[in-house]
């Protein structure tokens, strides 16, 4: 490595115009001091010239090999990755490289997207429940929905429901990551179907077990404990007869605020049920 003699009257390093002290090249790359020190000090990147005083020194040429340093780290490879690959550097090293960040990079886009969806279906259900109303009922048309079901439930939401939820949720979790909370689908006619757990599934898994169908649908409204959504019903069975509607034989319950819950009183579920007529 190349050094320099002091000029013993002016005190500093007889340095040529090429060459940048540690300070103006950090500037001219956009880096710390600092990061330029650990780099060398591990062995990663060098400056061209250490003076006699210890002062460093760089060229204007290796603000190349700095950015590609500063871009590999940016996606993730680790610092002795890219040591040992500018100690050996070649195009099949570089393209081993390049293939195992572009898949992590693949992975990282498809859990965002999938926090993106799951932060979307969180905000829309607080705004309806934003708008909701207690015991307000409204015709709405619903398109094709694949759902995923758990085992049967007893309905009664006792210990062995409790267990049945949590091996749900495990299987959510396991197909999804993450995924929204589930409902329940109740079935409305005694020895016409089971309640069980109901969630959502997506248009592009292969993961679904039923279709709920495209169609016109009841919605309403329960504001409050469980206890309300006996009224609730009441008032979907008078909105029907009015209308001279057909109930399907379930409905599937939804809370819409489990994020933003301050006390049980608060609590928003939304009932659907399909009808015709």
């Amino acid at each position: 490595m190349k050094s320099f003699n002091m000029d013993q009257g002016a005190g500093k390093p007889d340095m040529p115009k090429s060459l940048y002290s540690s300070g103006e090249f950090a500037r001219l790359n956009g880096v710390n001091k600092r990061t330029l020190h650990y780099y060398h000090e591990i062995g990663l990147f060098h400056p061209a010239v250490i003076g006699e005083n210890g002062y460093h020194y760089y060229t204007c040429f290796q603000s190349v090999e700095l950015e590609l340093i500063r871009m590999l780290g940016k996606l993730g490879v680790p610092l002795e990755t890219i040591k040992s690959y500018r100690e050996h550097p070649s195009h099949t090293s570089f393209s081993q490289i390049a293939m195992h960040q572009k898949q992590l990079i693949d992975h990282s886009m498809e859990q965002l997207m999938a926090a993106r969806a799951f932060l979307q279906k969180k905000s829309d259900k607080l705004e309806l429940g934003m708008k909701a109303r207690h015991g307000s009922v409204e015709l709405v048309s619903l398109p094709a929905q694949p759902i995923l079901l758990s085992s049967p439930i007893s309905g009664r939401y006792d210990e062995k429901d409790f267990s049945t939820a949590a091996e749900f949720s495990l299987r959510l979790r396991s197909i999804f990551g993450l995924f929204d909370s589930f409902g329940s689908r109740m079935c409305l006619e005694s020895g016409k179907g089971e309640h069980c757990f109901f969630a959502y599934g997506s248009e592009n898994s292969s993961e679904q077990d039923e279709i709920r169908p495209a169609g016109t649908y009841i919605r309403a409204f329960c504001i409050g404990t469980w206890d309300k959504l006996e009224e609730v019903y009441e008032t979907i069975h008078d909105f029907a007869k009015s209308r001279q509607l057909k109930l399907s034989p379930y409905s599937y319950e939804e809370g819409l605020n489990e994020m933003a819950l301050e006390k049980a009183e608060d609590y928003i579920t939304m009932i659907t049920i399909g009808c015709e007529g």
